[in-house]
């Protein structure tokens, strides 16, 4: 039986900007690239539960999660590892951005500046889903 990887993505969201990272140069995998919290489950891990321990462990901040945004497929790094992945929009709940060793520089953007920006391409249609849905959703809304 082929072993498939469960990764998750946190897109987290504070006073209207959005966290964004910039991957270390270290990194086996997509070093130096841009992107939102990322990582991969524990074994026998909640998704849900998993994106709010990756924003825990990589940036040090408490989030909830609002609802997921998207799931997809990809191969990481090659065909060997194929990896199933959820992106989660999660709000801040508390905490200061203290980056690990897997990243080497944050930002806090707005939606426009994430939508616009070449280096996010890879994120563009998930910021531009919490565009949509911001336009239909209540202030505070999270899915139960």
């Amino acid at each position: 039986m082929k072993q498939f990887y469960v990764g998750v993505g946190a897109l987290v969201e504070k006073d209207d900007k959005y966290l964004v990272l910039k991957r270390s140069p270290d990194k086996d995998v997509g070093a130096n690239l841009w992107e939102i919290v990322t990582g991969r489950l524990e074994k026998d891990e909640n998704p849900m539960d998993g994106a709010i321990r990756e924003v825990k462990e990589e940036v040090e901040l408490e989030v909830e999660v609002i609802m997921p945004l998207d799931t997809g497929f990809f191969y990481r790094g090659g065909i060997e590892f194929p990896m199933v992945f959820i992106v989660f929009w999660c709000r801040y709940k508390s905490g200061n951005v203290k980056i690990s060793w897997e990243h080497s520089e944050y930002k806090w953007i707005t939606l426009e500046e994430a939508i616009n920006d070449p280096e996010l391409a890879l994120y563009t249609a998930r910021f531009e889903m919490v565009r949509k849905l911001k336009g239909y959703l209540p202030e505070n809304f999270k899915l139960d």
